[in-house]
């Protein structure tokens, strides 16, 4: 066996076995296909030995799992992993490099790594996240769902219309004609923010189709009073809880601002779009939505009225917002007290020593410690 020929150390989860360029690419087509975030790791540089070449590459989704080849080094592929969970949060490239000793590759616009395992060499790796677009879906053939299409153009989503009526007249990037709320979850992505400015016609249904499709943010435009009616009509088209409900939806929607033309309270919907897209993508890797019972026939009433009360939902909007992050907390990670990566207690391998459960990042590291607990126990209190 050549040293650049790709295997599966004893010591890898069956996961991290190499897979062809083509699974990569198949993999990458099928992650964006379902608007699902992940990251593409490349190796732009290395130095023997290390089992892996310039340009070999894999792809690590927002759960952590890497597929590809970058070398049988059990520390390079934790590196990987963890510096790409950090680039799909924050949408930020990098360049890392992980070397026996950090200093000697060390320079700006690089993040170095020990390298611990036993193969020592060197690798550097160019690690690029790969967010999908997100969606902002407008509920609604208003005057302010009109306006929330053609301004909503210039930012960086798809825009989605729901209306039966559309026609060709609109600015949309495409349009779903049905409003049935499980049509509608059904037509969309992951997470996609929802505006709901149907004025009385379906708000009910377009606020369930938010929550069905877990939406990230969902904006009503309606007064408090017809507010309340619409998440009770959505509650029973979901068969929920209306708590469930009236938690997901931001009303009046908009930022704090004097907005009275359509046009105005448009921009200050989407000051509000601005900021859950921001928070919405840190979580873009997470499960699509929650079971919904089944539809009801309900719809909404023939109330048509326009209200420029469609602001200040910051309050709902944090509150929303919080729970999801909430829901999506990482669990409490240890820290390798030989190389000092983090390691996952409930997957890494562990070692008992002076009646502590010390844990670490991979077999090597752990081998190390047995050898030695007393040595990296000192330089870690120092």
């Amino acid at each position: 066996m050549t040293e650049n020929e790709p295997t599966e150390t004893s010591g890898d989860p069956p996961h991290l076995a190499a897979v062809s360029d083509g699974d990569v690419a198949a993999l990458e087509a099928e992650l964006a296909d379902r608007g699902e975030a992940y990251a593409r790791v490349t190796i732009v540089r290395r130095e023997p030995p290390v089992s892996a070449n310039v340009g070999d590459r894999a792809v690590v989704t927002g759960d952590g799992e890497l597929h590809g080849w970058i070398g049988g080094a059990a520390c390079a592929q934790t590196t990987a992993i963890s510096e790409a969970k950090a680039a799909i949060d924050d949408g930020k490239p990098r360049l890392v490099g992980i070397a026996p000793d950090p200093d000697e590759v060390d320079r700006p616009g690089l993040e170095a790594f020990p390298m611990h395992c036993h193969s020592e060499g060197v690798l550097e790796l160019f690690v690029e996240p790969v967010n999908p677009t997100p969606e902002l879906l407008i509920v609604g053939d208003s005057p302010v769902a009109r306006s929330l299409t053609r301004i909503a153009g210039e930012l960086a989503v798809d825009v989605v219309l729901v209306d039966p009526d559309a026609g060709d007249d609109h600015a949309a990037d495409r349009v779903i004609e049905s409003t049935d709320p499980d049509a509608v979850a059904d037509a969309v992505g992951r997470s996609p923010l929802v505006v709901v400015a149907s004025m009385g016609k379906y708000d009910a249904r377009g606020v369930a189709a938010g929550v069905a499709a877990d939406a990230s943010y969902v904006g009503l435009v309606a007064s408090d009073t017809r507010s309340g009616e619409v998440i009770e009509r959505a509650a029973t088209v979901l068969d929920t809880d209306p708590e469930r409900v009236r938690g997901a939806v931001t009303n009046p929607a908009g930022v704090d601002v004097e907005a009275y033309t359509p046009a105005e309270i448009a921009v200050s919907i989407l000051a509000e779009v601005v900021d859950a897209r921001a928070a919405a993508a840190t979580t873009a890797s997470h499960p699509r939505r929650s079971p919904v019972g089944e539809e009801s026939a309900t719809e909404d009433g023939a109330n048509t009225e326009e209200t420029s009360e469609s602001r200040n939902g910051a309050d709902s909007g944090e509150s929303t917002r919080d729970a999801a992050e909430d829901e999506t907390a990482t669990p409490e990670l240890a820290t390798d007290p030989v190389c000092g990566m983090t390691a996952d207690p409930e997957t890494a391998p562990a070692v008992e020593h002076g009646g502590e459960t010390y844990y670490f990042c991979c077999e090597g590291c752990a081998d190390s410690f047995r050898a030695e607990p007393e040595s990296y126990l000192e330089r870690e209190a120092a």
